[in-house]
């Protein structure tokens, strides 16, 4: 079927050809040239136009196809071919431009609203012209918050929530006076209006208000005046004076309700002002000193809740379930809200960004695929900017059977802090409103307040120079070290024997500065001792480093050679038997053009050599230890250095051999000998071809991986030592998650915004950017964003920012930065990754999309797998995309020159939000 024949039998009633032109024209924001504006009416068209008449012809033709008859020049109707008259209207072409028809916070007129990216004019023939709706009406200066609460479905925990956030206005803690108004706007199902006990059941409702201010007695000003003395009289004390709710029940009677002659959209009609509802509302609540006024909103596409859900001023709140019908209808919903706001002004776009709350989730449904389905449907709906920032707020809500009986105002104040997570969301959200007496500015720290803006400038300055010297490991050695877990279990089970591990770990984990920190300590005790433990409980033994990163200097009297003749003096070895590193290197090299007998003699080999043992055996050295009475651990790193390609068959036998190393000294009685192999995770996968879960398993406990808890940790530790902090940098490691995120605020903010914004927590938005999409990230990747961040900042000359040191857009503009940086850097390094931008230049592959397929990557299966074993590529097995189904982090995607289409945007998010949706940042 051919989309005009389509079109033509839709065609019906005349109703239906003004639902098409209002459809294809936008509205009427987008007519043709030469045409004024269109008129319907049930008798005929009418179109004022200035072009020739055949013009209009083509138009109506493209418009209605078959249906449009030119010789009548009128559209024909399904229902017994019945012709609908067309007349043009001649004008002027000098005429003055009628300006387009009022449209209205209404879903009749919203409907028709397009898609920013439909906005834009295709042809010349088309000029879009401005709608009538004023997007941006006139912002309160003084007074309370207006704060919309609204569903598709019944019966989704909305008034709960709702409810929720008035608790939480109660309880959190407040200098000052809380009184809060409550307007039960649901006029088809009542729900807070059932709460209220008779004593605080006042004799005026939201139906009597609507009436009141369509019809005003004696003037809008009375009538507030007197809606607000009545409330007064039944409003609710909550734990004492201090504490007042005011409610506006929808109705007193249902009978009311079922005769409304005024609803709210005879106020969104008003021509001189469609916001009017809001701003009534609003003046109630100033009447009232209240300090935010709660409107809990029809269910549905109704317009009983359109002027208020439309008004951009309003905080809204969005309530579903994850069940298909009412993810669907808020779909719709939120993909409305999305097509106006993006014509507000582009600064007062996030202040319009709606809150979703998920609710009644329990642990089956957040594992199960309607979850999943919810957040890619609803991300869809109203997406954000850029992969990071979502469009909506997202919240969540347990299911708890307690809250399904609540009966009475009273009741829901009582049993709604056990709604666990929401309450903790309301809390905040409370906070931030009794932040400040006036609410509109942000209210810096007290310590940061006093800052002048050249100290700021001053300490963002150092911690550039803090990060600098501590990016790589290799060209520093004086940062403290931070105990994290992995490390200290090496203390917890090496404590009494020698340790015998391998350290796997990322890139960018910090293998290197451990070995570094271990070579420079010189001896077990001493590097343990280092993370926490008391060296007299350790067992002794020498450090000896074998094996190094190649961009390590080995100078006579630098810090390798050091370590080595330090270990050789405990031992008594020969230190003329001692290698230099471009000598082992040597030797690697040609075993790798020339391979040995076996590769676990080669390194047994290379080991006892540089100790001046005659024989190559580790039965033998150790022999030899005992005797002495000593005892050495071996460490080895540079692994990619030495082997640059981890898939050659020589590299592979090479790697495994010494991979094994563990498994030939702990066969050892009576060892004396330990060993620590740090090595590149991605190495480990490629090489080790049996048994790599039980490997990878055994040593598990040593990997380097950090948790969102170390990852704060570090940030304190380098501000530390940037003097932001006065405390000790190794004081980072007594302090926990919630007193971090405390400490950081003066780093980076709560939130990349102020506190009442709907922006990201600052700790949680950098934490996801700088993670791989399973929610892992890397020391020196926080360690590079802060020299980024901090750089950026000290170049500026003002800041509207005196609560923190690093600026939101400082933080933004790092994330390239940092990106671009890890992928030169990673190229270098890793031959997959080298490989694999090699075959997109040589094929001039660039700006793929994400989500992008393998073919169009050119990606086989080896390559793929490399690559996602590294975390710089995702794939997406849940998200039903077909074949385009992976996906890049952020920290990968600018480095890479990717691009993030309108469905990769928020599908990114949406795993990010699962992926990373449990720690808490």
């Amino acid at each position: 079927m051919s989309l005009q024949s389509s079109v033509a039998e839709r065609l019906l009633t005349w109703l239906d050809v003004d639902r098409l032109l209002k459809q294809r024209t936008a509205l009427w924001t987008q007519l043709p040239a030469g045409v004024h504006g269109v008129d319907c009416f049930a008798d005929g068209i009418e179109i004022r136009h200035c072009t020739e008449a055949v013009q209009v012809d083509d138009w109506l033709a493209s418009m209605f196809g078959p249906a449009y008859h030119r010789a009548e020049r009128a559209i024909r109707l399904r229902i017994g071919a019945a012709l609908y008259p067309v007349e043009l209207v001649q004008e002027a072409a000098a005429a003055p431009m009628i300006p387009a028809m009022q449209t209205y916070p209404l879903w009749r007129d919203m409907t028709y609203l397009p898609s920013v990216e439909a906005m834009q004019p295709t042809e010349e023939s088309i000029h879009p012209q401005s709608i009538g709706c004023d997007a941006c009406p006139p912002s309160w200066n003084v007074g309370p918050d207006l704060v919309s609460f609204h569903s598709f479905k019944g019966g989704v925990g909305r008034t709960t929530t709702l409810m929720t956030y008035v608790t939480a206005c109660m309880m959190v803690p407040s200098s000052t006076p809380k009184k809060i108004l409550v307007v039960d706007a649901d006029l088809e199902a009542p729900g807070i209006s059932f709460w209220l006990d008779t004593m605080n059941r006042p004799t005026v409702s939201f139906v009597h208000l609507l009436e009141a201010l369509h019809y005003p007695p004696l003037g809008i000003d009375a009538t507030l005046d007197f809606f607000a003395e009545e409330l007064r009289k039944t409003s609710l004390n909550v734990a004492g004076r201090q504490r007042e709710l005011f409610v506006l029940p929808a109705t007193l009677e249902l009978g009311a309700i079922q005769d409304m002659p005024v609803t709210p959209e005879h106020l969104a009609r008003n021509p001189a002002n469609p916001w009017q509802l809001s701003d009534r509302l609003h003046a109630l609540g100033q009447r009232l000193g209240v300090d935010a006024v709660f409107i809990d909103l029809r269910a549905g596409l109704s317009e009983l809740a359109s002027p208020i859900l439309f008004d951009p001023r309003v905080d809204h709140f969005f309530v579903s379930t994850v069940a298909p019908q009412s993810v669907e209808g808020m779909k719709e919903v939120l993909q409305r809200l999305h097509f106006f706001n993006r014509r507000l002004p582009a600064d007062q776009q996030g202040d319009a960004r709606p809150t979703v709350v998920l609710s009644m989730l329990t642990k089956t449904l957040r594992e199960g695929g309607h979850y999943e389905q919810a957040l890619k449907a609803l991300g869809e709906a109203y997406p954000g900017d850029d992969a990071l920032t979502p469009g909506v707020q997202w919240l969540e809500a347990e299911f708890l059977s307690t809250l399904m009986a609540v009966s009475t105002v009273r009741e829901a104040l009582e049993v709604l802090p056990q709604s666990g997570r929401l309450f903790a969301s309301a809390c905040e959200w409370a906070t931030a409103l009794y932040a400040s007496p006036t609410r509109a500015q942000q209210v810096p720290r007290p310590d940061m307040a006093r800052l002048p803006s050249s100290t700021r400038l001053q300490q963002a300055h150092r911690l550039h120079e803090v990060c600098d010297a501590a990016g790589f490991a290799d060209g520093h050695t004086a940062s403290a070290m931070l105990a994290i877990e992995p490390l200290r279990n090496l203390g917890k089970h090496y404590a009494k024997e020698l340790p015998n591990v391998l350290v796997i770990g990322a890139k960018g984990a910090g293998k290197t500065f451990t070995f570094r920190q271990m070579v420079r300590t010189g001896t077990w005790p001493g590097f343990l001792e280092k993370l926490g433990f008391e060296a007299h409980t350790i067992i002794n033994a020498a450090i000896f480093p074998v094996l190094w990163s190649g961009n390590m200097e080995d100078k006579p009297d630098g810090e390798i050679k050091t370590a080595q003749r330090r270990a050789l003096d405990v031992i008594a070895g020969d230190k003329h038997c001692l290698l230099r590193g471009t000598e082992v290197y040597r030797r690697i090299q040609q075993a790798i053009h020339t391979p040995p007998a076996t590769w676990e003699e080669f390194w047994d080999g290379l080991i006892a050599q540089q100790l001046g043992v005659a024989t190559s055996g580790l039965h033998d050295l150790n022999d030899l230890l005992i005797t002495r009475g000593h005892r050495i651990v071996f460490v080895v790193d540079g692994i990619e250095d030495v082997f640059e390609d981890a898939t050659k068959e020589c590299s592979i036998d090479a790697i495994q051999a010494l991979l094994r190393l563990p498994n030939r000294i702990g066969e050892l009685e009576n060892r004396h000998i330990g060993v620590m192999i740090f090595i590149r995770a991605d190495y480990v996968y490629a090489t080790v071809r049996q048994n790599l879960g039980q490997l990878l398993q055994r040593f598990q406990p040593f990997r380097l991986q950090w948790n969102p808890e170390n990852f704060l940790q570090l940030a304190f530790m380098l501000c530390c030592q940037a003097q932001i902090f006065p405390d000790d940098p190794k004081s980072a490691e007594s302090l926990r998650i919630e007193q971090l995120k405390d400490q950081l605020e003066r780093l980076w903010g709560k939130k990349l915004g102020r506190e009442k914004s709907k922006e990201a927590h600052s700790a949680r938005w950098v934490y996801a950017a700088l993670s791989d999409l399973k929610g892992l990230v890397q020391a020196r990747d926080l360690v590079r964003f802060l020299r980024f961040a901090a750089e950026l900042e000290s170049t500026q000359t003002s800041s509207a920012w005196p609560d923190r040191i690093l600026s939101p857009e400082s933080m933004r503009k790092a994330i390239p930065l940092c990106s671009q940086e890890k992928i030169s850097e990673a190229k270098q390094e890793i031959a997959s990754l080298r490989r694999w931008t090699a075959l997109m230049e040589e094929h001039g592959i660039r700006n793929i999309r994400i989500p992008f397929s393998p073919a169009e990557a050119r990606l086989d299966a080896n390559l793929l797998s490399a690559l996602q074993e590294l975390g710089v590529i995702y794939e997406d097995m849940d998200g039903n995309l077909g074949e385009k189904r992976l996906f890049l982090p952020e920290i990968y995607r600018c480095g890479l020159g990717f691009e993030t289409s309108m469905t990769g945007r928020p599908r990114t998010q949406a795993l990010l939000k699962k992926n990373i949706g449990s720690i808490p940042l």
